[in-house]
């Protein structure tokens, strides 16, 4: 995801969003889990693994957010993994991100024992812990807001050809399953941070009339986003314009930028120059129809007729292709059709318009 997850998981690295998201996800919105209660926790994972020259190297993993709540005596680790594509061996990858972790723990507690040299020969030394050690629980969550439908496995056995084996025999396959949160699984009322504002803002970024519906419903809070959020808005909306051109909407009185009058002169802009390019494709197709129909004398009034006609014929045609990109629901290309002429032409070709 490069830059999207970079930001995304910045945002989700603040222990009141991490706190927030985790009570949306386990608890239905309740606060259970509070800011003071989560501590960082180590990210990297490395193992040795020698390669095929013989040589041994350190291969390094690095969970996405990862965070320690604090309850004594009771203490768990709790992972996040953002995920905004389908990915077919996601719960072997949770569980190598849990194994590692694990192991993690018990080389940690096997290097304490030996230096304080406290193991009793016999299965203590033999396991490198004492019966009454034990190892911290780990929870990954994948939070999946792709465009398309979850469709990959859920479970490590989604993974496996088990057709051949008996009922008793799977009941021996060890399984892994992966507590995968979508985007439509969460609720805006969940939340009360700038996650609402995302997770709602994510839902609709399919359908620009509704992203403005909620832009002018919250407007008074969405034009009042600190730079983190503002930042991070535009990149998972891919509202590039937007984010190149947020100092015109930072208010300097209020320290703050106004994402929703940046969205509301984004779609007014984005019309007008649709407006102006069909405006410009009549005029040739005028041009060139009124150059065919009009004879020595009659040239001049053929052009005007053409030219008409033609900024007609060209608003038309592109008032077509919108309408057919919005039915296939392809309405991030609506705002850069009415800007870019040969994404345009690409377009109508396929179209057939």
């Amino acid at each position: 995801m490069g830059k999207k997850n970079d930001l995304l998981n910045q945002y989700l690295e603040k222990t009141e969003i991490f706190a927030e998201f985790c009570n949306a996800v386990i608890y239905d919105g309740q606060r259970e889990i509070l800011a003071q209660d989560l501590a960082d926790a180590q990210r990297n994972y490395a193992r040795m693994r020698r390669g095929r020259d013989g040589v041994l190297r350190s291969r390094v993993r690095e969970r996405d957010v990862i965070k320690l709540l604090c309850r004594t005596p009771h203490f768990v680790k709790i992972a996040v993994e953002n995920q905004d594509s389908l990915h077919f061996c996601m719960p072997l990858r949770c569980r190598e991100y849990d194994d590692m972790e694990l192991v993690a723990q018990f080389s940690g507690m096997k290097r304490r024992h030996r230096a304080a040299k406290d193991l009793e020969k016999g299965a203590e030394y033999l396991s490198g812990i004492n019966k009454t050690d034990r190892l911290i629980p780990v929870i990954t969550i994948v939070f999946y807001h792709g465009k398309e439908k979850w469709t990959a496995a859920r479970k490590l056995t989604d993974m496996m050809d088990l057709a051949g084996l008996d009922e008793k025999m799977k009941k021996l396959v060890p399984d892994y399953q992966m507590n995968l949160v979508c985007l439509e699984d969460l609720r805006e009322e969940h939340f009360r941070t700038g996650l609402r504002d995302l997770i709602a803002l994510l839902k609709r970024r399919e359908d620009k009339d509704a992203m403005g519906r909620y832009l002018a419903d919250n407007q008074e809070r969405l034009d009042h986003l600190d730079e983190e959020l503002y930042d991070l808005l535009c990149a998972m909306l891919n509202l590039n314009g937007l984010r190149k051109q947020k100092e015109k909407y930072y208010n300097e009185e209020t320290e703050d930028y106004r994402m929703c009058t940046a969205f509301r002169e984004m779609l007014a802009d984005s019309k007008m120059e649709g407006r102006k390019e069909g405006k410009r494709e009549g005029i040739e197709i005028g041009e060139k129809r009124g150059e065919k129909r009009g004879e020595k004398r009659g040239e001049k009034r053929g052009e005007e007729r053409g030219e008409k006609r033609g900024i007609a014929l060209g608003e038309q045609r592109l008032g077509m292709l919108i309408e057919r990109l919005s039915h296939d629901n392809r309405h991030e290309e609506i705002l850069r059709v009415c800007a870019d002429a040969s994404l345009r032409q690409q377009l109508y070709l396929e179209y057939s318009i």
